[in-house]
């Protein structure tokens, strides 16, 4: 997965360094990105638009669909833009890595359940495609904070904080292993 990634970022021409623009590489794939709001002219409802972005905002991030052969994402514009890249990334680990779309189920409560280990697979891609290991390593080496990562590639604080956990745990043991602590 991670290989898949790098070979996507050098598409863009992307160093391992480089911040990738997720809506960049949907568009290199023919993949439209719509808001919610966007999805008004094909006769979304109101009610619906409403009920996603107001009420209940954080039941629905975005989601990766099928139309025919072509696929497009529709993602939920009431979110922080950071949480909206790591979506659209997300969504873009699911056509990466080539997911079915017969995993998605709707459950008795209306909520889609999905294949964990796909969801945890595209979560890593996106993480790959976004703050790239080899990225987060030299990071940890030279101590940015989460802050400083987030603010460098665009993605939230928390989700820096997920990238950079290993690739922190490892320079600090590096570090007093060398006695640079």
């Amino acid at each position: 997965m991670r290989e898949v990634a790098q070979e996507e970022r050098a598409g863009l021409s992307l160093g391992p360094l480089d911040p990738l623009d997720p809506y960049a590489l949907a568009e290199e794939h023919g993949i439209k990105v719509y808001t919610l709001e966007g999805l008004l002219r094909f006769e979304l409802r109101d009610e619906a638009l409403s009920h996603f972005t107001v009420q209940s905002s954080s039941s629905w991030s975005a989601a990766l669909v099928p139309l025919g052969s072509a696929r497009v994402i529709v993602e939920n514009e009431s979110h922080k833009l950071v949480r909206r890249r790591s979506n659209i990334a997300h969504e873009l680990g699911h056509h990466l890595l080539e997911h079915s779309f017969d995993g998605v189920v709707l459950g008795e409560d209306h909520n889609r359940q999905f294949d964990p280990v796909q969801e945890k697979q595209a979560t890593f891609m996106a993480g790959e495609l976004l703050v790239p290991l080899i990225a987060a390593q030299r990071m940890a080496y030279r101590g940015w904070d989460n802050e400083r990562v987030a603010n460098t590639y665009g993605v939230s604080e928390q989700f820096a904080q997920m990238q950079m956990k290993g690739p922190r745990v490892r320079a600090e043991r590096a570090a007093r292993k060398y006695g640079f602590a």
